[in-house]
């Protein structure tokens, strides 16, 4: 009798996804509006809007005090649920160092139009990279958090393939939590519920061409720092190892931070923000 519930639930799930382009959709969950803005956080700010493949997005660029000169800027990718209105806290106190922040909400997500897949986002990121390059001048740096931070890796290591003469340089990548394989994660995040558990099928089927830990290996001299907490619930401190393991393989250097607290809910301490300035002061000029 479970095995027959099991199957029924599975083959209509199946179904329901079947008509999908890509079931990397079903790794996104994406909240509609604005909860807070960075003016209630006493951050100055400005609404950017992009045009990707047509859709629209609607994204913030948070601001240092207008005394204070930018250091640089931190492209902001958040994770796989909610928006920027509620990410935002896990980057404003950039502002207070110096750095500008540019927050994107992919499509679907807050009041950016559409719906998302992993190839979609990572169009998104290269839009966003894209106006930063022709609108900042200060040095920018990508910072990634959960499914944020695995399209920072994938992105950061397919760079070659697009206009790079129009980019500016990525300085340096840091992320939090970030998973190593989609469908792992997937399949990890579905057994910590009893309906999703019934049907940890489709989690097989989410692509995995976009894998963190097939794409680190060609960050070579790319500086690159990794946080996570080893008491993170949903991104299991198993899948740094596994980056970890591809960078050695590939002779990628990478530095750790091990984080306190929860999934991404290091930067809420100061040691890890000190270390995260840190690292991206240190980064050498180019």
């Amino acid at each position: 009798m479970v095995f027959l519930i099991r199957f029924t639930l599975a083959f209509a799930l199946l179904a329901s996804l079947s008509a999908c382009s890509s079931l990397s959709g079903f790794l996104f969950f994406p909240h509609e509006g604005h909860y807070q803005t960075p003016e209630g956080l006493g951050v100055d700010y400005k609404t950017i809007h992009l045009d990707s493949e047509g859709f629209q997005l609607e994204n913030w660029l948070l601001l240092p005090k207008e005394h204070v000169a930018p250091k640089g800027t931190v492209l902001y990718l958040h994770g796989n649920g909610e928006n920027i209105s509620t990410h935002m806290n896990s980057v404003a106190w950039l502002t207070l160092e110096g750095y500008k922040v540019f927050l994107l909400d992919y499509r679907g997500y807050g009041n950016s139009e559409g719906a998302s897949t992993l190839r979609s986002a990572l169009y998104d990121v290269f839009q966003a990279h894209l106006w930063l390059s022709k609108h900042e001048e200060t040095p920018l740096f990508l910072f990634g958090q959960s499914m944020g931070g695995a399209l920072a890796i994938t992105y950061s290591a397919n760079i070659n393939e697009l206009e790079k003469s129009e980019l500016a340089p990525i300085r340096a990548l840091i992320t939090e939590s970030s998973p190593a394989d989609w469908p792992q994660v997937a399949r990890e995040a579905m057994r910590n519920h009893w309906l999703t558990w019934l049907v940890q099928i489709p989690a097989s089927f989410i692509e995995s061409k976009y894998n963190p830990e097939d794409h680190i290996g060609q960050l070579a001299g790319l500086p690159i720092l990794l946080m996570h907490s080893k008491q993170d619930p949903i991104v299991r401190y198993a899948h740094l190892e596994q980056l970890l393991t591809a960078a050695d393989k590939a002779g990628v250097h990478i530095e750790t931070y091990q984080t306190l607290g929860g999934h991404t809910q290091g930067l809420a301490y100061e040691q890890a923000r000190k270390r995260f300035i840190e690292f991206i002061q240190n980064v050498e000029p180019k």
